[in-house]
């Protein structure tokens, strides 16, 4: 393996190449060394325009590249599965985005496989690496808003006019609201509580036309009567954020999930408002670098793939109940 992690890039997704392939540069680890697509003109339009060595028509070609040293799967949600057990069987480590995979079977297959080939697997939750989420934690943890007795989640961006051919829409590809941004609000609850759901309970806009949710809102029930209340929607702007709520006061972050400048949190302590400022960072470069520490030294990555598992539990308990008109669904059933 080279001194820096040579980057192979499954597609040509608006997330790989306005984001993943800027963070591999700003990182200190990586080089995006070729990018692959069903048409090699695609792939190779985009690695001129953004100065990538190799460009391939094919998957299949550059997992055979032995001078890739890890994948980065962006492709449509559908596909996370079969692709990235194909990488795996090349000997290929992959950051494979979220949700992992379209079900927690499919997600515990790719896992499998993975240990099967002693390959690498990461889910690409790349906010998880932002700096503000270990100080929201951190102040959680000092009692700062007292007891955490309920979180609010949020994740909306306006998607209209709706068009059938966009990936988000197409149910084929696993689409959805829930599963494309929803997911983001169900991990931070998880995150905040420091444990599972014990049940869901949501409401859906389904249209028939695709097939999938474009908005849909939640409940996660936890112990002690704690509640998240989550939602996600394809129809409403305003971006993501996420609200701890505890017996002394609040954090808010206004900025939770795709933060590329400087961010604020919002504190409420005992009726008094005060700020915290974090200075910009790239997620997307933080992101790669964990993922090539951990792929270089061996040592254990600080969120490892059975939370895919335990996201997706939750993502289909939410499913299960909104298909029921909001019935009470068990996350593991």
């Amino acid at each position: 393996m080279s001194e820096k992690i040579r980057w192979g890039i499954f597609g040509t997704a608006n997330i790989a190449v306005k984001r993943f392939i800027p963070g591999v540069r700003a990182s200190r680890t990586g080089t995006v060394a070729a990018i692959a697509s069903r048409t090699l003109l695609r792939a190779e339009e985009v690695a001129r325009d953004h100065g990538i060595p190799k460009a391939y028509g094919s998957y299949e070609a550059m997992l055979a590249d032995p001078e890739i040293d890890a994948i980065y799967n962006p492709l449509p949600n559908a596909l996370h599965a079969e692709w990235t057990v194909k990488a795996a069987a090349a000997g290929k480590p992959i950051l494979c985005e979220k949700p992992l995979a379209t079900s927690s079977a499919d997600a515990l297959l790719m896992i499998e496989m993975c240990k099967y080939h002693d390959v690498l697997l990461m889910e690409a939750f790349m906010y998880r690496f932002h700096p503000q989420h270990a100080r929201v934690r951190e102040l959680i943890a000092q009692g700062a808003i007292g007891e955490l007795r309920a979180v609010h989640a949020s994740f909306t961006f306006l998607l209209e006019p709706f068009q059938k051919k966009n990936v988000r829409l197409q149910h084929d590809l696993g689409g959805g609201a829930l599963a494309d941004v929803g997911c983001y609000t169900v991990n931070a609850a998880r995150m905040l509580f420091g444990e599972e759901p014990l049940w869901a309970s949501a409401q859906w806009d389904v249209r028939e036309q695709f097939g999938v949710d474009v908005a849909t809102a939640g409940v996660l029930g936890f112990s002690d009567r704690r509640m998240a209340t989550i939602d996600c929607s394809f129809r409403a702007a305003g971006g993501g954020a996420y609200s701890a709520i505890g017996t002394d006061g609040q954090i808010d972050v206004p900025n939770a999930f795709v933060p590329q400048t400087e961010v604020s949190l919002h504190i409420t302590e005992h009726g008094k408002r005060r700020e915290e400022r974090l200075p910009a960072v790239d997620q997307f470069a933080l992101e790669a670098d964990e993922f090539a520490d951990a792929l270089q030294t061996g040592r254990p990555l600080r969120f490892l793939p059975m939370d895919a598992i335990a996201n997706l539990h939750v993502l289909e308990a939410l499913a299960r109940s909104a298909a029921t008109l909001g019935l009470r669904q068990d996350v593991r059933r």
